[in-house]
């Protein structure tokens, strides 16, 4: 028997269907299955109390992500980093390991956060109480916080069980009580400074931080949900393309660039994966990748990471990784040594504890670590073929990559919330008002400025639009309704709505994107390249909220000359580029529907974007940074075809990409003429 801690996952036995247990979205879990979700509260605490010299405890589990840069169950490395400055650590971003890698690891956690439910839930007094409570915690999974789906009507989109600092529960004594929420933050006991196990940037904070006060240091949650909720368009939108367009594995899942990267592959999963760490961590822990695994948020986004390969995974169940040369010598493989499907992901022992987990062993989620999402029962479908269909749509539904249902949809899902709006509006015949008027979609940037929109332009056959309401005295802090006409049977009409058909002509339209690359540890610190479609502030601290703010990249580079991490030393050496893609089209139908463009073909488009298309660069500190001083940054647009399904309404990408060197050259760091796209 191996002394090795084996990565099982939570033990499960298949149901005779090839059912297993789900992990599932934590507003799910708490509003549907409360008794799991108070089992998940007291667990996370239970298990981020266990002393930090335990293996399996929370301190040591996120300390394998990064800091304090210490081998973990005995597997170290024999780089040349180490011999001289001590233990390069695991990192696997940039790289085709970085979605298997974290598949181990996540169940490593989950596992570990499994055994503490059960012994939470057997503390509960004996009887109904506590059989109530052994029954919820067996088919328990860790759940995860879908960032990218549109968040209920009238909810935030940073909810409060993640940014309360209390949280009430049903605690082993059977009464109800408040306690602190271990969702909020993570408690170093003792403090890690007494070890010296972090740098002095982070042996500050005796907890994790969001968005701390330059002063006190103090987290601000509260900055959060309205920077989620500008971008958010744009971020589904990326999501869904990555899902439903991205057919080659290593486009999809990590966001390396070289000069074989084509226009229609600059995003990925791990682009969209930094984007949230960039906008939750806020210049906290969850902004560095050395110890964002210890804000417990990390791993409701983690979770939710795994969600989105896992539903790529089986639309496109033929494309894995190409081997490729590693970067820098680990326990498992010697620099220039072929990384592929079987190089070892350490430190994460297999469920025998003697040999590593590969990429080719972590593939199927069920069989291996016991686990399924909602989007991923493929034991519900008799065929393969009906199990994608349903998967298809799922994604359609969820980040509305159908962009003219979805525009329809949101609106009117909107419609009670402005129409009460209206009503307290100090503006003439508010019940015109609120009979005519209904929330725009929330496009990237677009939903926090204020003003009546006339969509005769739109749809020719809509009604005349309302009288314009006044401006509030703070614009940006209101929301911009939009006149919309909006078919009560929208859906009998088609896939496209009737008012928005002629923007699709045959259902066919053009899809815009903003792709940027640079060199990820050329300035030395993580920065953001954040993309307006119009004018915005001066300030670099009010970009994040500003009305025309339509996305951002977000680079999370480190110092390679300082950082003990052994990867980014070589990969800055290397002088390592990264992409990333800003979605337009959201916000391209909002100016349409404003009356500032006319529809989506180049002829209108190019124009347009030369002259409302700027970007600019912010370093995690706040601070602003000159576009033409960032080694490598190239910003550049580019177009695609995408038809709309007549029968499903599921959009299918053609693949071929045309980039418009004239909509950026002339602007600091843009595509010029004559440069590879």
């Amino acid at each position: 028997m191996s002394a090795n801690i084996a990565i099982t996952g939570v033990p499960t036995t298949p149901g005779s269907n090839g059912s297993v247990p789900l992990r599932r979205e934590v507003r799910e879990l708490q509003q549907t299955f409360p008794d799991q979700f108070n089992l998940y509260i007291l667990g996370l605490q239970n298990l981020q109390g266990l002393d930090e010299s335990q293996l399996t405890s929370y301190y040591q589990i996120s300390g394998i992500h990064g800091m304090p840069f210490k081998p973990w169950d005995g597997v170290g490395s024999d780089s040349d980093w180490e011999e001289s400055s001590g233990f390069g650590g695991y990192c696997t971003h940039s790289s085709i390991l970085f979605t298997t890698w974290h598949r181990p690891y996540i169940a490593l956690y989950e596992q570990s956060l499994y055994k503490s439910v059960q012994a939470v839930a057997a503390k509960f007094p004996a009887g109904a109480l506590r059989d109530k409570y052994v029954a919820a915690a067996k088919d328990f999974r860790a759940p995860y916080f879908d960032w990218a789906s549109q968040p209920p009507a009238g909810t935030s989109a940073f909810p409060s069980v993640l940014s309360s600092s209390t949280i009430r529960v049903v605690d082993v004594d059977g009464k109800t009580k408040s306690v602190g929420n271990p969702l909020y933050q993570f408690n170093f006991h003792p403090v890690n400074p007494s070890r010296g196990d972090f740098s002095s940037q982070w042996s500050k904070y005796p907890t994790t931080v969001r968005y701390p006060n330059r002063v006190t240091g103090q987290s601000q949650d509260a900055r959060i949900a309205p920077i989620l909720s500008n971008e958010l368009a744009s971020l589904r939108s990326n999501v869904g393309l990555l899902l439903l367009s991205y057919k080659n594995f290593d486009a999809f899942s990590f966001n390396q660039w070289d000069t074989s990267t084509s226009p229609g592959e600059y995003g990925s999963l791990e682009d969209v994966h930094n984007e949230i760490h960039d906008r939750v961590g806020g210049g906290g822990h969850m902004s560095s990748l050395e110890v964002s695994a210890f804000d417990p948020f990390f791993w409701l986004h983690h979770i939710n990471v795994d969600r989105l390969w896992a539903i790529w995974q089986d639309l496109n169940p033929s494309s894995f990784m190409s081997p490729r040369p590693a970067p820098y010598s680990t326990f498992g493989v010697t620099q220039g040594a072929t990384q592929d499907e079987n190089t070892a992901l350490t430190p994460f022992w297999d469920k025998t504890g003697r040999a590593f987990w590969t990429s080719a062993q972590v593939k199927d989620t069920a069989t291996t670590f016991g686990y399924a999402y909602a989007e991923t029962q493929k034991w519900q479908y008799t065929t393969g073929a009906a199990y994608q269909a349903a998967l298809r749509q799922n994604v359609t539904k969820l980040y509305g990559t159908n962009v003219f249902a979805n525009f329809v949809a949101h609106v009117a899902q909107r419609r009670t919330e402005v129409a009460a709006a209206a009503a307290l509006a100090a503006a003439p015949a508010p019940a015109a008002i609120t009979a005519a008027v209904v929330t725009k979609l929330a496009a990237p940037g677009k939903d926090a400025h204020a003003a009546v929109v006339n969509v005769a332009e739109i749809a020719p056959s809509a009604s005349p639009s309302p009288p314009a309401a006044s401006e509030p005295e703070n614009p940006s802090q209101a929301q911009k309704p939009l006149g919309l006409d909006t078919p009560a049977n929208a859906e009998a009409e088609g896939p496209i709505p009737a008012s928005l058909k002629h923007l699709a002509p045959n259902n066919k339209y053009t899809e815009w994107v903003v792709n940027v690359r640079a060199e990820k540890h050329g300035l030395g610190q993580p920065f953001r390249v954040l993309v307006f479609l119009g004018t915005f502030a001066a300030d670099p601290d009010a970009w994040d909220g500003e009305f025309n703010c339509v996305g951002r990249v977000s680079v999370l580079g480190r110092n390679d000359t300082t950082t003990q991490c052994a990867r980014c030393r070589a990969d800055g050496a290397a002088r390592l580029m990264v992409s990333g893609t800003v979605p337009l089209t959201s916000a391209l139908l909002q100016d349409i529907a404003e009356g500032e463009l006319a529809d989506l073909t180049p002829a209108s488009v190019v124009p347009h974007l030369q002259r409302q298309l700027q970007w600019r660069v912010a370093l995690f500190s706040g601070d602003e940074q000159q576009a033409a001083d960032v080694p490598g940054l190239k910003v550049s647009v580019a177009s695609t075809e995408v038809t709309i399904g007549a029968a499903d309404g599921l959009p299918v990408y053609s693949g071929h990409y045309v980039v418009y060197p004239e909509i950026t050259a002339g602007k600091p760091a843009g595509l010029r003429e004559g440069e590879q796209a």
